[in-house]
């Protein structure tokens, strides 16, 4: 019932078209009424009395109440369709606005495809039961009670007979959706998870056809389409059972009612009109009992959807503006993290016990074996995560003691993984701060090393990049979010391996970039180049989620100890690569050198 009750919120918001839509409904339904009526009176009246002067008054008379309900039923339906659109609007609207409320942990527990399936087709089976049945109940409802009240006042015995049958009709609808719910359920679950698949796999298709496992993944589709496949024709079977059923019973109605009516009409009891208009409002009465089947079987599959949908509506996000919440005013970027713990299940650490205090400007490397936990410290930060105990502080102010919009306005965060929209490259670099000027966008671009390939391309900013931004390289990706974070002009910037992906001569340049960008400028790094790691004014080691080495690259290196086998281990694999900058180093630099004599005998 919490459900309805919150659904019936959504509708009374747009009352007014319902209100003429189920009018419309009132209107169509009495001339539906009335027809059968004034029929009897043509065949009596005319065919059985030879009065043909009448015939073409009562004609023009049926044509005319045909136009009127043709137009009605027309506004009836473009202003239901009206109301059920504006209905869902709200509801998707608000559906959406939840997804972009929850944290991270929600989405860690939740499949792709569940959110996707519950955000459109769940949702638009509740449009679809709002657009169609909701008023076809009505109208069903008001065709019974005034076919009923029309086929009593020409003949109460005949009725009787005409009613054996509804209480098998309507046991019939009953059962049909007690069946029909639980298996409209595992319909929807196993809906949501063929979308999974199907998501995960168009996501991952260069690996998919990588490694050749295109055979490995249809059978993986496999499993859940052979799953909804089988919950669906469960749910063919229960319709094809019920719905001829409840023809066969109102069939035997109207058998009942040419026997019983013939007799009628032999006594002199009833006349030719009346045994036709009583077995007009009996076939009347068919299509509002098909409309109770169908509408009782919607609505179970509407209570189903709406009951997923307001599932993710409730969903309390784990991390959200505490009540009293403050704007964080321009921080000058200290960051402390005081006795952190922290674990994705509480009962399980992933960080322990961590102290680390950053002053404004510095920037901190991060280094550690995989799993150890760098990247769970960087996603505290921003709050993407909360603290389990213990708390992070950006000058002084507890990170969850402001608002969480000031707070990551003032970061700029490049991940390992560079997700681009499908939109352009001007639009990418811009997301964060829409309203930038073009010439912010050009400075940003040159800093971090893209502008040059951007001009290359064939629309230069205006060049639309694929889904994901798949058209561009990993390192042009990379460049173009190091683009994107840096023109919000931040305090504290996040690098995650952001320069993975681009080679020797480009990060070089981007390192030479960034370096009079990150004076002012508080930065965490993980990485697993030597030359950023050596460069940076703090050192921290992660193992199993603790700090045991923290320092400069000289007294880390002098103490040798985690940090000291961890450097030695990558200078030896990057052995080539630093000679190529040193290399490359020299080269910018005599070119710089030759460029300046240059000028300077101009």
């Amino acid at each position: 019932m919490s459900f309805l009750k919150r659904l019936f919120g959504y509708m009374a918001k747009n009352w007014f078209a319902l209100a003429i839509s189920l009018s419309c409904v009132v209107i169509t339904t009495v001339i539906s009424i009335y027809v059968p009526q004034l029929s009897r009176s043509v065949i009596n009246e005319i065919m059985g009395s030879n009065k043909y002067e009448n015939l073409v008054p009562m004609v023009l008379q049926i044509m005319g109440l045909t136009g009127v309900l043709g137009f009605f039923m027309f506004t009836q339906s473009y202003v239901n369709g009206y109301f059920s659109q504006k209905v869902i609007y709200d509801l998707r609207n608000d559906v959406f606005a939840s997804l972009q409320r929850q944290s991270f942990a929600f989405y860690d527990k939740t499949q792709t495809g569940q959110l996707i399936s519950r955000a459109t087709t769940d949702v638009e089976e509740i449009r679809r039961f709002l657009g169609m049945q909701l008023t076809g109940l009505v109208s069903a409802i008001l065709l019974i009670v005034g076919a009923f009240t029309s086929m009593i006042s020409m003949s109460f015995e005949l009725t009787l007979v005409s009613i054996v049958v509804l209480p098998f009709v309507f046991a019939s609808i009953y059962f049909f959706g007690k069946r029909i719910r639980p298996v409209s359920q595992s319909e929807r679950e196993y809906y949501g998870k063929l979308t999974s698949v199907l998501f995960e796999n168009l996501t991952g298709i260069r690996v998919v056809r990588a490694f050749a496992r295109e055979g490995y993944e249809r059978e993986k589709f496999n499993t859940p389409n052979r799953n909804y496949l089988d919950t669906s024709l469960v749910s063919a079977k229960i319709r094809a059972f019920h719905f001829p059923l409840i023809t066969f019973l109102v069939s035997l109605g109207t058998v009942a009612i040419f026997w019983y009516g013939g007799v009628e009409v032999m006594h002199g009891r009833l006349d030719v009109g009346g045994l036709w208009a009583f077995s007009a409002y009996l076939l009347m009465l068919m299509r509002p009992m098909f409309l109770l089947g169908m509408t009782w079987g919607g609505y179970q599959r509407m209570v189903t959807a709406g009951e997923r949908v307001f599932e993710v509506m409730d969903a309390i996000p784990e991390v959200k503006d505490n009540p009293n919440a403050i704007e964080m005013p321009p921080v000058k970027g200290h960051v402390k993290f005081e006795d952190v713990f922290f674990g994705y299940e509480k009962d399980r650490f992933i960080l322990e016990d961590i102290e680390l205090d950053v002053e404004p400007g510095e920037t901190v490397a991060l280094l550690g074996p995989t799993g150890s936990g760098k990247t769970t410290i960087i996603r505290l930060l921003p709050r993407f995560y909360d603290v389990t105990s213990g708390r992070i502080t950006i000058d002084g102010y507890d990170v969850r003691d402001v608002k969480l919009d000031s707070l990551r306005k003032q970061m700029g965060i490049v991940a390992q993984e560079t997700f681009l929209f499908a939109t352009t490259i001007k639009e990418n670099i811009a997301y964060g701060k829409p309203d930038a000027t073009m010439e912010e966008i050009i400075r940003a671009a040159k800093i971090a090393q893209a502008h040059d390939f951007i001009m290359s391309l064939p629309k230069g900013y205006e060049t639309i990049v694929g889904e994901r931004g798949v058209t561009l390289s990993g390192g042009q990706q990379q460049r173009v979010a190091i683009a994107r974070a840096l023109l919000m002009n931040p305090k504290i910037l996040i690098l995650d391996d952001s320069t993975s992906s681009v080679d020797v001569d480009t990060e070089y340049e981007i390192q030479q970039a960034l370096e009079a960008l990150l004076k002012d400028r508080t930065t965490f790094v993980i990485t697993q180049r030597v030359s950023t790691i050596r460069n940076s004014d703090k050192i921290v080691i992660i193992e199993n989620g603790r700090i045991v080495e923290e320092g400069t690259h000289e007294s880390l290196m002098a103490k040798k100890g985690a940090y000291y086998r961890i450097y030695q281990t990558l200078y030896e694999a990057q052995r080539p690569v630093l000679s190529q900058e040193v290399a490359f180093s020299r080269h910018k630099e005599k070119a710089n050198s030759n460029e300046k004599m240059e000028g300077d005998e101009k």
